[in-house]
């Protein structure tokens, strides 16, 4: 057992404020050595992109067998697919998985060595999409999933001079926090802090009220609060990009950046998805985001190689959704 002393030792005021101060300490000496690294980095590579591909290969593939392990991957393919493909085939997306995203990670550090590098690179297709919607005059929701090269999504669009916003969970730490704040200026677009929630959910509709992107993503499919579901299994959807729509008026457009089979990255604006208003809000929040869910299964049969499956939590067939009054307009 604990000695009663010690633990209220450990717990007195002073003890506890050392412990924030060596911690916050720690964390200043990180955030400096890591900025040192970057810069050095940068300097290193930006005139010879091409070693960095040569020697970063390797590198990325071993992280991507830790982060990505194709087990996993493999376990939501039996889900999804069931015996429809074969273990073989199966293995191979789930190598593919891997691949794709190592790819990603590179061009995501090219863009930062080189800023027009997505701009040279990356072709559209479905911009007609987007005229029509900004034509409203409501805002673009762009409805994006770790599909492709998600991070990236806006550096085409930003630089062809659409305002382009990313919600994105930045880290709490000031000086991380300070750090990753000054990348979006080489991606062309700027970040919308997904917390605190209620700033967050002001600064989108400030956005859309601008007629401008906010780029969601919305394939967070383990702890939302909506019940929908997606290759027949259940799964809880983030609530968000629905009921912002629905509370702005926005247009609601699906957009992916992809590796298409000719080995060329392709930003795919697909067209508007209609948002149905039928008056009950609850319903409406769960029918629109059935809607988004077919969408995403779409896109995702086409590319299965390139969605991070771990993002999702497939359970049972679906069955009847029950309602909850405390589904609202914001958060998940």
């Amino acid at each position: 057992m604990v000695d009663p002393n010690f633990r209220k030792a450990m717990n007195n005021k002073p003890f506890k404020t050392a412990k924030k101060f060596i911690k916050n300490a720690s964390l200043w000496c990180l955030c400096c050595f890591t900025k040192s690294m970057m810069a050095l980095f940068r300097k290193t590579f930006q005139r010879m992109p091409s070693l960095f591909k040569i020697l970063s290969g390797s590198v990325l593939g071993g992280l991507m067998r830790f982060l990505l392990p194709r087990r996993r991957v493999i376990r939501n393919l039996n889900r999804a697919f069931g015996e429809a493909y074969s273990p073989a085939t199966k293995a191979g997306i789930a190598k593919g998985v891997q691949s794709n995203f190592s790819r990603s990670i590179q061009d995501c550090v090219l863009q930062w060595l080189q800023p027009e590098f997505v701009h040279d690179r990356v072709r559209i297709s479905g911009l007609e999409h987007l005229e029509a919607a900004h034509a409203k005059g409501k805002g673009v929701i762009a409805l994006g999933a770790h599909i492709g090269n998600f991070a990236l999504v806006g550096a085409k669009l930003g630089r062809l001079g659409y305002p382009f916003h990313t919600l994105f969970k930045l880290p709490k730490d000031p000086g991380f926090k300070a750090l990753i704040e000054t990348l979006p200026v080489l991606f062309h677009q700027r970040i919308i802090s997904a917390r605190p929630r209620r700033a967050a959910v002001k600064r989108v509709l400030a956005a859309l009220e601008q007629n401008e992107i906010v780029f969601i993503l919305a394939d967070n499919l383990k702890k939302g609060k909506i019940e929908t579901s997606i290759f027949g299994r259940r799964v809880l959807t983030p609530r968000g990009p629905v009921s912002l729509a629905l509370r702005s008026e926005a247009a609601v457009l699906p957009v992916h950046l992809i590796r298409n089979y000719e080995g060329n990255l392709e930003l795919v604006i697909e067209a508007e998805i209609p948002m149905e208003r039928e008056g009950k809000l609850l319903e409406d929040i769960v029918r629109n985001t059935d809607n988004t869910m077919v969408h995403l299964e779409q896109v995702i049969r086409s590319y299965p190689d390139q969605w991070n499956w771990l993002t999702v939590k497939m359970r049972e067939k679906r069955e009847p959704v029950a309602l909850s009054a405390g589904v609202g307009l914001t958060g998940r």
